[in-house]
């Protein structure tokens, strides 16, 4: 989808997206709320997807600032008295400034430093949630959340009404995502991932496409944090751990497919769905979680989406004898 004209990706999109909002209608309470969690995930790989696969930069700070973006918006929303809608771009452009700092100081190192200067700001960011309980409630948590408001013209149950407005922000992500990776600054992503010597010998703004991808990738973060801050009425600090949803994010985009955006997706949807189906059982989930990620890296390190794509051209009879 990434190398499709924009056009026609946001047809495809349009289509499978308009889909699942049809198949959510006649789902239960239990599978509806499924599809909202897996729908807010895949919000955040397809952003995480943006820095990770499209410059090779990993970041373990993406935990935290989506903890930002849910507390920013319990606190406009349930302290000040903003609705949803009023505090969900303040909650974007939030966590954007806060990446964009992260970025100016984070990209002062490369590889494996970069990695650990994240882990490092991630593991702080867990920290304040946790010891600043006049804002965030501390490990108690954040209590008694607005949700959206949903209005009187749209008859829905309200957990149908979440779970469509997490596919809408999905849906609004993943247009952004390609839009971005299609501008000259994607392209100068890419030129960095591939030989950051060469791109800066060229000439290329590395400085402002990675600084741009990352506010890129933080915005988004935030978004989804506000989102499932306002459907959940609750949070807290465990659920924007590092090994907990900083690692996780990494896991479906490595198993979903790097530098796709719809391979992450799928990531999402395959890893919210596999401890769901495993729940009676939860030593049999996280254990077949980790023999997910092995086989994936093991044998399909380019994820879901390069097996799909193989296929396709099987069966499309394009591929090439051995």
């Amino acid at each position: 989808m990434a190398s499709m004209p924009l056009s026609r990706s946001a047809f495809i999109a349009s289509f499978i997206f308009a889909l699942a909002g049809g198949l959510t209608l006649t789902l239960n309470d239990y599978f509806v709320y499924v599809v909202t969690i897996g729908a807010i995930f895949a919000t955040l790989a397809v952003a995480f997807d943006v820095l990770l696969g499209f410059t090779g930069y990993l970041s373990l700070a993406h935990g935290a600032l989506y903890g930002l973006g849910a507390y920013a918006c319990a606190l406009l929303t349930a302290r000040y008295g903003l609705s949803f809608w009023a505090a969900l771009p303040l909650c974007g452009a939030l966590t954007g400034a806060a990446g964009a700092l992260i970025a100016l100081l984070a990209f002062r190192t490369r590889g494996l430093y970069f990695a650990v200067l994240t882990l490092g700001i991630g593991l702080i960011g867990h920290q304040l949630f946790l010891v600043l309980p006049g804002l965030t409630g501390g490990v108690g948590g954040f209590v008694g959340i607005p949700g959206p408001e949903q209005p009187a013209w749209l008859p829905l149950r309200t957990t149908i009404y979440y779970a469509l407005l997490a596919l809408g922000l999905l849906f609004a992500t993943l247009m952004a995502a390609l839009a971005f990776v299609r501008s000259r600054l994607g392209a100068e992503c890419l030129a960095v991932r591939e030989d950051l010597t060469l791109a800066q010998a060229l000439g290329i703004r590395v400085a402002s496409a990675r600084l741009a991808a990352f506010t890129f990738s933080a915005v988004f973060a935030g978004l989804a944090g506000a989102l499932f801050a306002a459907i959940s009425s609750f949070i807290a600090p465990e659920s924007f751990t590092v090994l907990g949803t900083g690692f996780q994010l990494v896991a479906l985009v490595v198993v979903g497919g790097m530098g796709t955006l719809w391979g992450p997706i799928l990531g999402a949807a395959l890893l919210t769905a596999l401890p769901e189906g495993l729940r009676v059982a939860a030593t049999l989930s996280l254990l077949a979680y980790g023999v997910l990620l092995l086989v994936f890296i093991i044998f399909a390190p380019q994820g879901i989406a390069s097996l799909i794509s193989r296929g396709a051209r099987r069966l499309g009879g394009r591929e090439r004898a051995p």
